[in-house]
């Protein structure tokens, strides 16, 4: 049987759909190719997410893919894939969740948005080519040299040559490295890798933080300056450019609050002062409580005894 379908050509035949927006719309438009890629990668593997039954109680798709593992998927180094989340990020394609220690983030795939504007753009590119004789169409696609294709080829996946030594140093297996390697408590390790991503983007020597701890240790406890740390990693706005003066700051305030709290919880409510009207009246009412008690006893007595004698004068007769 020679015209059955094959499984080689199948396969073969097989595509990647690249949305048309990346092409149009100013938000993708300076995207890398490596970047618009990997999108086209991931939103393929959507029904394997699917098949592993990822995805949350909305209903939502994630991947559960590492760094090491995405780099495998998409063919580049781990350099690339933090370069390329960080596209995606940007350009709102790509959502990570943090799941907590141990547990691996979950990545989500977000919809590319068009305007009227790419509509227009479309329809119009689409109308040209139509509207082109086919000798024109054939000028267009035989006018690009062999250079400039090459070129394109060249440039495509540059996976790690747009890296320098020191972008290297701040990729995420190194800093869980420099991390593992702090002679600091097992807390402000969590906090640290947590916020990897802040010490990358901010290029923060994470040895720097260890000598501030070591530095600045009895004066909190261990929990206390992480508390200090995890602060001024999330709410320092802009870029930190000196760690160490940023943590002595958030030190300090950590301090302040503290001796704040401790002020707090050491004021002594004020008694309240009884009036001397009042005083008197309590006193009065207890005086007559006792002359009352004094009365009932007295009474009782002068039964009891004569109870004794009428008891005594039966005995006698």
């Amino acid at each position: 049987m020679t015209n059955t379908f094959k499984i080689t050509e199948q396969v073969a035949e097989r595509f990647y759909r690249l949305p048309k927006v990346f092409f149009t719309n100013s938000n993708y438009k300076k995207m890398s190719n490596d970047a618009k890629i990997a999108y086209a990668l991931l939103q393929d593997r959507l029904e394997l997410s699917i098949r592993n039954e990822w995805f949350d109680e909305e209903g939502s798709i994630f991947f559960l893919y590492g760094n090491e593992q995405l780099g495998e998927i998409l063919n580049c180094s781990k350099p690339t894939v933090i370069k390329i989340k960080k596209e995606l990020q940007k350009c709102a394609l790509l959502s990570e969740k943090r799941m907590g220690l141990s547990k691996s983030n979950r990545l989500f795939l977000l919809k590319p948005v068009a305007d009227m504007d790419d509509v227009r753009a479309l329809n119009n590119e689409e109308e040209r080519v139509e509207s082109l004789e086919p000798q024109q169409k054939l000028n267009i696609l035989t006018s690009r040299s062999q250079n400039s294709l090459l070129q394109e080829v060249k440039y495509f996946n540059t996976n790690d040559t747009d890296f320098s030594d020191t972008d290297l140093n701040d990729t995420e297996v190194s800093i869980h490295q420099e991390i593992g390697k702090l002679e600091i408590p097992t807390s402000l390790k969590d906090v640290l890798m947590q916020n990897q991503d802040r010490l990358m983007d901010d290029r923060i020597q994470v040895m720097d933080i260890e000598r501030h701890y070591k530095a600045h240790a009895g004066i909190l406890t261990d929990y206390q300056y992480a508390s200090a740390l995890q602060y001024s990693l999330e709410k320092t706005p802009g870029t930190i450019k000196n760690i160490s003066a940023r943590l002595t700051k958030a030190v300090e305030d950590k301090q302040k609050w503290l001796r704040e709290q401790q002020q707090t919880s050491g004021v002594k409510l004020k008694e309240e002062t009884v009036p001397d009207w009042l005083h008197q009246q309590k006193e009065r009412r207890k005086a007559s409580q006792e002359i009352a008690a004094t009365s009932e006893m007295d009474e009782l007595s002068e039964e009891m005894q004569l109870k004794k004698e009428q008891l005594l004068q039966k005995l006698r007769g």
